[in-house]
């Protein structure tokens, strides 16, 4: 939309930004939601598999925004560690193969973690948290993951948008 109107009316842009939140949802979890054709038998493989999904996500959502280096994903070797960047966002994933954790860092996310075994997907659960805590038993997932590390991304304006249209005065 043009900038004059959404400036005008912060509704309109209001509107924008949750249907871009949206879309973004949408793209990633098409993304990540196939399941492992088996069960990983470690945390290392559950990670590996894990950074597969977060890196097919990143190369859809990067598409879809128009960057090249929009959201990127490292891998590391020994120890596995993932690093996951996004503008001023940043979150880190190491691999503690003794055991059979996973420390995350940054976004608010920071603990241990371990692989849920009965999830479709690898799905990481957060033993740093209480019972009695909010978020409490809920899955970090790749596709979670990167929801919330692009919660602030727009979409480019479309082409048709920009120019003058057929209203101008």
């Amino acid at each position: 939309m043009d900038p004059k109107f959404t400036a005008q009316n912060p509704i309109v842009a209001a509107a924008e930004r949750i249907r871009a939140k949206r879309e973004f949802g949408k793209v990633i979890d098409a993304a990540t939601g196939q399941s492992a054709p088996r069960r990983p038998e470690d945390a290392e493989e559950s990670l590996r598999l894990f950074a597969a999904n977060a890196a097919a996500a990143c190369k859809r959502l990067n598409a879809i925004l128009g960057e090249r280096n929009g959201v990127k994903l490292i891998g590391l070797e020994r120890p596995l560690r993932l690093r996951l960047r996004f503008r001023e966002h940043r979150a880190g994933l190491e691999l503690d193969d003794v055991h059979q954790t996973v420390r995350v860092s940054g976004l608010g996310l920071d603990g241990e973690y371990q692989f849920d075994p009965t999830a479709d997907v690898p799905a990481l659960i957060n033993l740093s948290k209480i019972s009695t805590e909010e978020g409490y038993g809920d899955r970090l997932t790749a596709s979670s993951l990167l929801k919330l590390i692009a919660s602030d991304a727009e979409l480019p304006a479309p082409d048709h948008l920009t120019g003058p249209g057929p209203l101008s005065f």
